[in-house]
């Protein structure tokens, strides 16, 4: 399903990018006399108050994220509409309409008809109320960064909600005008002198948290792509998504749902080594090669977590159900509980440092200049404005084959062969999803993407298997009676599951076999 479209038409309003950094209390006074930062001119200081406006039943958020907010600093007043923006490929892109108003009291008059209309018929006849409200104390220079125009502003105070007071101190890079690369640029050119972390929820989603008493939660990605797309825009879109489902998950990982989080995260992960390594066999280009290898070096770096909070559920009430009274468990689950905290904590580390600020910039910065094409001999360049359908098509079908040799013998196949399955399989899987949105929605696409879904779940009962063979070793609880038999306990149930399996794996085969692949008509054409 399509994200509905933002409250006002394009022309009516302007593109706000911009970047935020979460900074210590030390680091934000020293980079205030930072030589990157400070500019030509002194500091200016401004006391900024903002009241957000939203209904009851938060309709403006929920329509596309659109915020509502009246700004008073000294005797100026500016009414400000945002929503998220439409570029997919830059997700610190906001579309956005300022307009002055003559008092502090809300008066959505001053806004241009269309404007107007598009509120009124989102909220109804609800009134707007005021949700929240921040305090903010801002210092601000204006730095030119290879031609562009971008304004750094220091931000320390509050954000309020009735007797709530949540603290704000970090630094905002906002791109006046030029180009979005320079902006990436001096970003990264800040990691270079500080330890500061990019920063991805907005002062107006950290205030309706706040107000809503809802904390952030994991979030899933889809690549939203049109028949019409051309090769180049689905390698950005593609790319940009997997970053964008990866840093959207970082407030989530603070919350009670940091165990989903970091699933999510790793899955962007693998999500974006398959795409890079899909447009590297096409079109190679080393900064492609590069990214990868990094991607999967922050993807290991979360699979401490991953791995234990799997160990967890499978050891807990959804694990060997007729056998939970069994007192051994509880120092079982005590002692993964060690690990499960050491990789949560590798995490936080990860997150907290310059190494993913710099690879989701880096990342960004190489999709905003389409990198991709200095690679490219100028002869194959077309290639990259051609329709994406049979580009997708040719992928889908490699990778489909590919799939159906290496399972022809799954019956009797060995488990490292079965490992290479399923590698194989993962990459089929998600550049169905990458895909899926060039075909016609009929009902065999998605018959074809659940059998190849069902399929790689059923093989990963196998690799748990030697994960968890793996974990058991290292709890060392063998001196701990009642303990040693639980982990028995664990390995007999889920081996006997992996045995009892083969059925399912046979069956989940075969239905990938008949499944018809959804390309085939894009593939006949371009033939």
């Amino acid at each position: 399903m399509q994200s509905p479209k933002p409250p006002a038409p394009a022309d009516l309003s302007t593109t706000e990018m911009e970047l935020k950094f979460l900074v210590d209390a030390p680091t934000f006074q020293a980079l205030q006399h930072a030589r990157l930062l400070s500019g030509t001119a002194p500091l200016a200081l401004q006391a900024i108050r903002s009241i957000y406006f939203d209904t009851v039943d938060a309709d403006l958020w929920q329509h596309h994220q659109t915020i509502l907010r009246l700004c008073t600093q000294g005797e100026t007043h500016i009414l400000t509409v945002k929503s998220a923006a439409t570029d997919a490929t830059n997700p610190f892109a906001r579309s956005e309409i300022e307009v002055a108003c003559p008092s502090a009291d809300l008066d959505l008059t001053c806004l241009a008809p269309p404007v107007l209309a598009e509120i009124q018929q989102i909220i109804g006849d609800k009134p707007l109320l005021p949700r929240f409200e921040t305090d903010i104390q801002r210092k601000v220079a204006r730095v030119v960064a290879q031609g562009s125009d971008i304004e750094v502003a220091f931000d320390s105070g509050h954000i309020v909600h009735g007797g709530a007071r949540e603290p704000i101190q970090g630094i905002e890079l906002e791109l006046k005008s030029g180009d979005a690369v320079d902006l990436f640029g001096l970003g990264l050119a800040l990691t270079e002198i500080a330890p500061v972390r990019l920063h991805m929820q907005s002062k107006a989603a950290r205030g309706r948290q706040l107000s809503a008493g809802t904390p952030a939660r994991a979030v899933r990605a889809h690549t939203a792509l049109a028949a019409a797309d051309a090769v180049d825009d689905v390698i950005a879109l593609t790319l940009a998504t997997a970053l964008r489902q990866f840093v959207d998950n970082w407030p989530a990982f603070a919350t009670d749902d940091a165990p989903e989080a970091v699933h999510q995260m790793r899955v962007a992960m693998r999500r974006l080594r398959a795409a890079l390594a899909l447009f590297h066999r096409s079109f190679p280009c080393v900064e492609f090669a590069v990214m990868r290898a990094d991607a999967r070096r922050i993807a290991k770096a979360m699979n401490e977590a991953r791995n234990w909070d799997v160990f967890g559920e499978m050891s807990g009430p959804a694990g060997p159900g007729l056998f939970q009274a069994e007192r051994g468990f509880a120092a079982v689950r005590q002692a993964a509980e060690t690990h499960r905290r050491a990789g949560h904590q590798q995490v936080a580390d990860l997150l907290a440092g310059v190494e993913a600020t710099r690879f989701v910039l880096s990342g960004l910065a190489f999709i905003a200049r389409r990198g991709w094409r200095n690679s490219i001999p100028s002869a194959d360049l077309p290639r990259l404005s051609a329709p994406a359908t049979g580009f997708a098509a040719a992928s889908l079908e490699r990778l489909h084959r590919r799939v159906r040799k290496r399972g022809k013998a799954i019956a009797d196949m060995p488990a490292s062969e079965r490992h290479a399955l399923r590698l194989s399989l993962k990459a089929l899987r998600y550049t169905s999803d990458f895909f899926a949105d060039l075909f016609p929605a009929t009902p065999a696409t998605r018959l074809y993407l659940r059998a190849v879904s069902r399929l790689q779940d059923v093989l990963g009962t196998f690799n748990d298997m030697v994960t968890i063979t793996d974990q058991v070793r290292r709890l060392h609880v063998h001196d701990d009676a009642p303990a040693a038999r639980a982990v028995g306990i664990m390995l007999g149930w889920y081996g006997r599951a992996a045995v009892a399996d083969d059925a399912a794996v046979l069956k989940a085969w075969q239905a990938f076999r008949r499944a018809k692949p959804f390309w085939t008509d894009a593939l006949n054409a371009a033939a």
